[in-house]
């Protein structure tokens, strides 16, 4: 069986695999990589990947580098990825835990479930650890720096909004110190 692969994107970036931290990457564009295909959740042309991450290079080159990132990915997480000619994405048949994904499963339960609903906002809170992707940066890839800007500030939002949902709720009930805690 093939052990679970982990991707934590809120507060600062940790991969693991069965436990174990996954660090030996070529670059930040290789967890940056993996990242992307994780929040995306769909496969991507080579071309349009080599140009988040290699935007300000040739073709060629950014072409070239995309091929070396690959080739670290592979070496390190092989089973999880979907790589042909033209595309790119992730296994969805193994096993896989994303923590933006949980949170926004929780939050989406929450709307359907009014008897659950504080219950998931907590269980979404609790996997809010921080900024996506905070301190996380990659050198000369403007459309990939664009790209985390904008799930960070989407990220944010709906984890304020949850906190404050979360401490509106325990204050009606007067549930002071877990209202403080949220």
């Amino acid at each position: 069986m093939t052990a679970v692969l982990e991707i934590r994107l809120f507060g600062s970036l940790e991969i693991s695999q069965g436990g174990a931290p996954i660090n030996k990457f070529v670059s930040s564009k290789a967890p940056a990589l993996l990242a992307y295909l994780a929040v995306t959740g769909r496969a991507h042309q080579r071309d349009a990947l080599a140009a988040l991450l290699w935007g300000e290079m040739a073709d060629a080159h950014a072409k070239n580098n995309l091929r070396q990132t690959l080739s670290n990915l592979r070496k390190l997480l092989e089973l999880y990825l979907v790589i042909t000619r033209d595309t790119i994405a992730l296994e969805t048949a193994v096993p896989l835990t994303l923590d933006v994904a949980q949170f926004e499963t929780h939050l989406k339960a929450s709307r359907a479930s009014s008897q659950h609903r504080f219950e998931h906002l907590a269980q979404a809170a609790a996997l809010y650890r921080g900024d996506f992707l905070a301190g996380f940066v990659v050198r000369d890839a403007p459309e990939f720096e664009e790209w985390l800007l904008a799930q960070r500030v989407r990220f944010r939002e709906l984890a304020l909004h949850t906190l404050h949902t979360l401490t509106q709720h325990h204050l009606e009930c007067g549930e002071y110190g877990r209202a403080i805690d949220s």
